[in-house]
């Protein structure tokens, strides 16, 4: 005996249509709407500017602390920081 196919009632379709909740929105509170994601968007790239500064000029502090050896005479010093930071 073949068993047919049977239709999954889960998946049908609602009987009321999707509306999303900017369409029940009037057109001032779409524009309010629109100006406090649009400064929530701004700070957050704001912020994560800031926290990537800070994440760099972390990696700076460490790279120049590994290469500077207390135990260095001063002239290698100075000629590491010459070769570092100026162009001849």
């Amino acid at each position: 005996m073949c068993s047919t196919p049977k239709t999954n009632l889960a998946a049908a379709t609602p009987k009321v249509p999707f509306r999303s909740f900017m369409a029940s929105m009037t057109l001032a509170q779409r524009q309010q709407f629109a100006e406090v994601a649009n400064r929530a968007d701004e700070r957050r790239k704001i912020r994560e500017d800031r926290l990537k500064g800070q994440s760099n000029s972390k990696s700076a502090v460490r790279a120049s602390n590994s290469t500077g050896n207390p135990n260095m005479p001063f002239i290698k010093k100075l000629l590491q920081f010459c070769k570092q930071h100026i162009v001849i």
